[in-house]
């Protein structure tokens, strides 16, 4: 693991730093959101629940009170109690009591109106006209209104648990004629209408646990006759007893609802993970479109220390912020500048050693070449006035050329191993241009050649030998003019730098140098020209001519696309 991870770019590290601390976020926050949220949801469910309850506790009170409300108009009602009188005091004539609280019954919300005698007997039921003459002496509803009272209360009965209320019928302020009792069913369409407001089930059982009304589907039915786990399995339930009029437990009210919980804990757990991989996924992104941006220097600092390890010291890297990176870039920068000014002195440095121990070489091998090489040509041009034979003539002029030639190259050598200090002198640069392009217009105007000057005004002498200046010159135009075929162009500019350095640059448009061969152009007898063309010290004594000034030749040139070799000197105490 270790090495894998060793292996990995900072990239990528830090990406899987990233999506490590939002894993570990995740796994931290959806335990602590579930059990908030559920919390909080389990306080709001009980909450509706005891408002539900409480809701179910004040309808039943106002259906007590209304019934309450509606026996005690009924009980005053003049028809009914005359008819009432008449029937009870008076043996039956005039109509019966029926036909008052049936009206009654059509015009009010109740449930059930009966009408009880003196005695406690049933007179009239208007849900039951067949019924009459039962005793009900001994219910508490019918005893309290006996005694004058209005009660009320919740009773069982064979329809399920009613709500009643009694009281007396007065035929005049003191005279008890009977009773009237009214009442509202609880029933299943009652708990509907509660159903509605609340938005939970209800269900009224008896002491046994039987289901006596309810809004509750069971088992696809309505009328079970009692709840089973099954039927209660994922409902929330709060229950509550039902009393009579003399408080004692007669039955429970339950009010269920659904526990939503599991979907909504459900629901909330995708979503936030969803969210939080949403988030997961944009900061990602983002996160890889920042790193991109910020690595893409780092990146560039290593590919430029790989250029650097592999000796291109002139590369640079762009500096594109002023942060850390940005700094490191600069820091980098100055390095490679460095480096590059070291080897540049390294080099220089190697060239002198190895062009002074060439130097030595050669002056030694021209003092001992130069004086048989005199004496060949001496004892040939002897022969040559002595000789009338023609190709004997032939014969002896070939040897005076090529001992000649041979006589130049030790010239040449001698120059090289002999180079004198500069006697530098106050000089008018374009002086010294116009004596070198001297020396060959014939050649350039015999190619076709045109020679272009572009000088700087403000540049108008300088301190340098003359004679090896102008040596110089003559060897670089000598080159371009012989690298240009036929037709061609160069140019001659003069020109100051911003560092105090006087700049000539002398450019053609002929085959140009291969890169492979660009280092080595300064070599002694290094030359890629033909076989008796040159000899390959030209260059290098311009060299070291220029180095000694304490300047330096640079060559710019590319295959057939022409060179340029800038001389650059320098001007001022630099140049003294």
């Amino acid at each position: 693991m270790k090495d894998i991870w060793n292996k990995l770019s900072i990239r990528y590290k830090i990406i899987s730093i990233i999506v490590i601390t939002i894993l570990l976020v995740t796994v931290t926050i959806l335990p602590i959101v579930s059990y908030v949220v559920r919390d909080a949801l389990i306080k709001q469910q009980q909450n509706h629940l005891e408002s539900v309850k409480n809701l179910v506790v004040k309808l039943f009170d106002d259906y007590q009170n209304k019934v309450t409300n509606y026996t005690k108009l009924f009980s005053n009602d003049r028809e009914i109690k005359d008819s009432l009188f008449y029937h009870t005091e008076l043996s039956g004539e005039r109509e019966h009591p029926l036909r008052a609280i049936t009206r009654l019954f059509k015009s009010f919300d109740v449930s059930t109106i009966e009408i009880g005698d003196i005695r406690g007997r049933v007179v009239a039921i208007a849900e039951a006209p067949d019924r009459y003459n039962d005793d009900k002496s001994h219910e508490p509803l019918m005893k309290n209104s006996l005694q004058g009272k209005v009660t009320s209360g919740i009773m069982l009965t064979k329809q399920g648990f009613i709500i009643k209320a009694s009281a007396p019928i007065f035929y005049n302020e003191n005279q008890i004629i009977g009773t009237i009792t009214a009442g509202i069913l609880l029933d299943d369409s009652l708990l509907s209408k509660i159903k509605q407001l609340s938005n939970t089930d209800i269900v009224i059982v008896d002491s046994g646990g039987g289901v006596i009304s309810s809004t509750l589907k069971t088992q696809g039915k309505t009328d079970s006759k009692t709840l089973s786990e099954k039927d209660l399995s994922g409902k929330l339930l709060i229950k509550f007893p039902l009393t009579d009029m003399s408080n004692a437990a007669i039955g429970n009210i339950m009010v269920i609802q659904e526990d939503r919980l599991p979907v909504i804990i459900s629901k909330t757990h995708l979503t936030l993970l969803l969210l939080l991989l949403a988030i997961s996924a944009g900061s990602i992104f983002v996160l890889f479109l920042v790193l991109n941006k910020v690595m893409r220097p780092v990146v560039k600092l290593r590919e430029g220390a790989e250029r650097i390890g592999k000796g291109e010291f002139s590369h640079r890297i762009e500096v594109i912020s002023k942060d850390e990176i940005g700094e490191l870039s600069e820091g980098f920068n100055r390095m490679a500048a460095n480096l590059e000014k070291m080897r540049s002195m390294e080099e220089r440095l190697y060239q002198s050693e190895r062009l002074a121990a060439i130097g030595k070489f050669a002056a030694g091998i021209a003092h001992e070449i130069n004086n048989p090489v005199g004496n060949v040509i001496g004892i040939a041009k002897l022969r040559l006035k002595n000789t009338e034979d023609t190709a004997a003539r032939e014969d002896l002029e070939s040897i005076i050329k090529d001992s000649g030639r041979c006589a130049s190259i030790i010239k040449d050598l001698l120059v090289y191993s002999r180079q004198a200090p500069p006697k530098k002198e106050l000089t008018a640069i374009n002086t010294l241009i116009d004596g070198a392009v001297k020396t060959i217009n014939h050649q350039a105007d015999s190619r076709n050649i045109e020679i272009v000057r572009e000088s700087d005004a403000g540049l108008l002498d300088i301190r340098v030998d003359p004679l090896q200046m102008s040596q110089v010159l003559g060897n670089i135009l000598l080159n371009a003019v012989q690298s240009i075929e036929s037709s061609g162009k160069i140019i001659i500019k003069t020109s100051v730098t911003s560092d105090n350095i006087a700049e000539i640059s002398i450019s053609d448009n002929g085959i140009g140098i291969e890169d492979a061969v660009k280092d080595k152009i300064f070599y002694p007898f290094f030359t890629t020209k033909a076989v008796g063309e040159g000899t390959g010290l030209g260059l290098a004594i311009s060299y070291g001519i220029v180095q000694n000034h304490g300047g330096e030749i640079i060559a710019e040139s590319g295959k057939e696309h022409g060179s340029t070799f800038r001389i650059r000197l320098p001007l001022g105490e630099g140049n003294g």
